[in-house]
């Protein structure tokens, strides 16, 4: 499992080093990773350096040296192993965890699948598409409407919402 960390926006100064726009939390955890990988590339490549500019990291990699061999990164995904991401906090998971876990009711009436999350300004919501068809089910993540995530079970336990006519 790969995660992603950030996508490449360009290059800066003359020796290939890469801009990268971060999509993570905790971008000082870069300066321990050793390697990483370009888009869907098998292989992974050393990560030589991390320095930080403006709200992005520069990175150098083996075999960009030059302005050219990094504008042919630009775009790309830069990702990392999944056992190098930093540990997260109890009770925080990645979006990786989440989709595709089966959602009961408090009665063990399956409801469906998390097929996606939205980020919202007030609480994260979780899209669950219906086992029985129809439109999808959106669940607040609150305490008092996600009552368990259970990653390694591949299972969620809700309390949806009520709402009067």
């Amino acid at each position: 499992m790969r995660l992603t960390v950030g996508t490449i926006s360009g290059v800066h100064g003359v020796h290939g080093e890469l801009k990268v726009r971060l999509a993570t939390d905790t971008p000082e955890h870069l300066r321990r990773i050793k390697r990483v990988w370009i888009g869907e590339e098998a292989a992974p490549r050393r990560l030589l350096g991390v320095r930080f500019h403006a709200g992005q990291a520069l990175i150098r990699l083996g075999g960009v040296t030059t302005p050219e061999a990094g504008r042919a990164l630009q775009g790309q995904p830069l990702r990392i192993a999944g056992g190098e991401a930093a540990p997260l906090a109890p009770g925080e998971y990645f979006l990786y965890q989440l989709i595709g876990l089966e959602v009961f009711d408090e009665t063990g009436t399956l409801l469906g699948r998390v097929s996606d999350l939205m980020e919202t300004g007030a609480a994260d919501v979780f899209v669950v598409e219906p086992a029985g068809g129809g439109p999808d089910l959106l669940l607040p993540n609150l305490p008092h409407v996600v009552l368990a995530i259970e990653p390694a079970a591949r299972r969620m336990v809700v309390r949806p919402l009520e709402y009067e006519s």
